[in-house]
């Protein structure tokens, strides 16, 4: 569980993060949309993992994660002019893949409620002998014997 403390240095680091990607055009590479999700520091708050999420080209995705970490001095550099903490967190990007477990989660779950829900094949029941009916026969009512 996160202290408030991490919590609250994790807002401020997504925040200050969220203003060098706009104020260097970073968001938005060629077919690609790059969103920060989430700033998760470690207790000693010498460390802050970027969970990032990219719209767009697929493929590209492990390109740009990888030059994102390979711009982490850059990103120190600015995020130590912008805040105030004794030591400047060392920075890592990842990709975010929350999304897509849970769009595979769903789809296992409606396959796993299809096959539940499917109607079950009904075996017929081959008699060999049909029982023979009797006959009712109408009684007649009992009527009283006059003296």
């Amino acid at each position: 569980m996160k202290s408030q403390r991490q919590l609250q240095i994790g807002e401020n680091i997504k925040r200050i993060m969220s203003e060098i990607f706009l104020r260097e055009d970073i968001l938005t590479v060629p077919g690609s949309y790059i969103t920060i999700l989430e700033a998760d520091v470690s207790p000693d708050a010498k460390n802050v993992r970027f969970y990032i999420d990219i719209f767009g080209n697929e493929k590209m995705h492990d390109k740009i994660v990888e030059k994102l970490n390979e711009m982490k001095p850059f990103f120190r550099h600015q995020l130590a002019k912008k805040i105030t903490l004794r030591v400047v967190p060392e920075v890592t990007f990842m990709l975010d893949k929350t999304e897509s477990k849970a769009i595979d989660l769903e789809k296992l779950i409606a396959d796993e409620a299809a096959k539940y829900n499917e109607p079950k094949v009904k075996v017929k029941k081959v008699a060999t002998k049909k029982p023979v009916a009797k006959k009712a026969v109408a009684k007649k009512p009992a009527t009283k014997k006059k003296k």
